[in-house]
């Protein structure tokens, strides 16, 4: 007569020890973020104490400063316009390229997607100054649509990868039913394949929109006074003189504020699409 082994219980002191490395490896994260958040609400005086202070008043003066005494709010709107502008082109080139070498047979489709990949490895600083060239004869330099243009092209070769993943995991067979049906393959890919891919196409999405908004050299290179990014306006608070501590940190907080609420918005996609396969 068999017996049933016991199940072992988790060992106390071995669960505990995880727990408490999980949180100092977490707070390691997260300690700069809250650093740079309490320091964005304290007063000049509070953040340079020479004792910490936990508990203090909070104050909006920081974030006054920077949004109406300074040209911070007018590049927090370029990036915007830039990140959304360009992650949405970027999104729909992606997808005429990424369907068709998920989907169709032909010579050298296996090799094709390696080389757009490849595309995406190539440093920026090595196009910089043949693309600074190239904007200056067609009159672009200086302009939002040169910046555009350049996060485009930097976003798209990871956007084909990653789509054309997330577009092989769609049943073949669901296509071959709609086109029986008859639909053609434009009506099966936003009336089949895209509704199946969303999560996919919506964690591409994000992760275009995040590269564009933290995005530095480019916007730093081709920009001037009337079209910076936040990342270039970051830098108006280091001077000579010093750097306004309290006033970069508010800044800081404004710019991480919306990678935040893009993320919080689109986290159930964001999870559905990162475990779909084309991460491996």
């Amino acid at each position: 007569m068999s017996t049933i082994a016991p199940r072992r219980r988790p060992r106390n002191g071995l669960t505990a020890l995880r727990a408490t490395i999980a949180g100092i490896i977490t707070l390691l994260f997260i300690g700069p973020i809250l650093w740079m958040i309490t320091t964005a609400f304290k007063t000049g005086n509070q953040a340079f104490s020479t004792e910490i202070q936990w508990f203090f008043t909070p104050t909006l003066s920081n974030f006054e400063r920077v949004l109406q005494g300074t040209s911070f709010g007018f590049a927090l709107v370029n990036s915007l316009q830039v990140s959304i502008i360009s992650s949405v082109v970027a999104l729909l080139l992606a997808s005429g390229i990424a369907y068709p070498i998920a989907r169709f047979d032909f010579k050298g489709r296996s090799g094709l997607a390696g080389v757009i990949l490849s595309l995406r490895i190539v440093p920026p600083i090595v196009t910089i100054i043949p693309l600074f060239l190239l904007l200056q004869s067609v009159g672009l330099n200086g302009s939002l649509t040169a910046i555009i243009l350049l996060h485009i092209f930097m976003n798209l070769p990871l956007a084909v990868w990653l789509l054309r993943g997330f577009y092989e995991d769609v049943p073949k067979e669901l296509e071959e039913a709609a086109q029986l049906d008859g639909l053609g393959h434009l009506s099966t890919f936003f009336r089949i394949v895209l509704p199946l891919a969303a999560p996919g196409v919506a964690a591409t999405g994000l992760l275009c929109f995040v590269f564009s908004w933290n995005e530095f050299l480019f916007a730093n290179i081709l920009s001037n006074a009337t079209s910076q990014t936040v990342t270039v306006s970051l830098t108006q608070y280091v001077t000579p003189v010093g750097t306004q501590w309290t006033q970069i940190m508010a800044a800081a907080t404004l710019v991480a504020l919306p990678v935040w609420l893009a993320a919080l918005a689109a986290q159930k996609y964001l999870v559905r699409g990162l475990t779909l396969g084309a991460v491996k």
